[in-house]
């Protein structure tokens, strides 16, 4: 069946935004005087919304209190370090453009929480005028639990044999095969070719353009 929507990933996928979501961790935990890490070392760190990346990244002895205070705080720095490193990879925009000039119907569905997800697609992607665009809300459970991706099969009035999910990560895609969609793994990503072979990635791109290919 002919592929006929695309729902992307974002951190990894989509936009590169490694170093701001480092920088602002280290921000915080310094502020709290807590062990800071490697940019490189937050590649792992990432995937699973805040909660998992604060999880991560702090010790795991930390207090509850302590946790909430770094929770609270990350968020504010967050935001005002949003846009500062981050920028799509290379090649994105010619492929959202061709995707748009198709007709092919294109989605978001990040663990980021939402009002950042918004953010960024209002930053980076407006001029694509994607249907769907959803991070992590309070009401739906997040990656790899399927629900969101369905979802959005549902508002594109398509089965989810027809949509491409692509992704960075084991969470992208087993979020895809939970979904029952076609699970697309980037090279480029966080996290590396192996993870998502794995994790059952339907095909693996090299570049961004390598996406049409699967389309057509």
């Amino acid at each position: 069946m002919k592929a006929k929507a695309v729902i992307f990933d974002m951190d990894g996928t989509i936009l590169n935004s490694l170093e701001d979501i480092a920088i602002s961790s280290n921000i915080v935990l310094k502020e709290f005087n807590l062990p800071t890490h490697k940019i490189e070392d937050y590649k792992n760190f990432v995937g699973g919304g805040v909660q998992i990346l604060l999880d991560n990244c702090t010790p795991k002895d930390i207090s509850q209190e302590l946790y909430k205070k770094v929770f609270e705080r990350f968020k504010e720095v967050y935001e005002n370090n949003v846009h500062n490193r981050t920028k799509p990879y290379e090649g994105i925009y010619e492929l959202l453009k061709e995707l748009k000039r198709r007709e092919i119907k294109m989605g978001i569905l990040s663990n980021k929480m939402h009002d950042f997800t918004l953010k960024y697609y209002e930053k980076f992607f407006m001029d694509f005028n994607m249907q769907e665009v959803h991070g992590q809300k309070s009401h739906i459970p997040k990656k790899p639990h399927p629900m969101g991706a369905t979802l959005i099969a549902k508002s594109f009035n398509l089965e989810p044999s027809q949509i491409l999910f692509v992704g960075d990560s084991d969470v992208d895609m087993q979020t895809a095969k939970a979904a029952g969609m076609i699970s697309v793994g980037v090279a480029w990503g966080f996290r590396g070719i192996e993870e998502l072979i794995e994790h059952g990635a339907n095909h693996i791109v090299k570049t961004p353009n390598d996406i049409l290919n699967l389309l057509e």
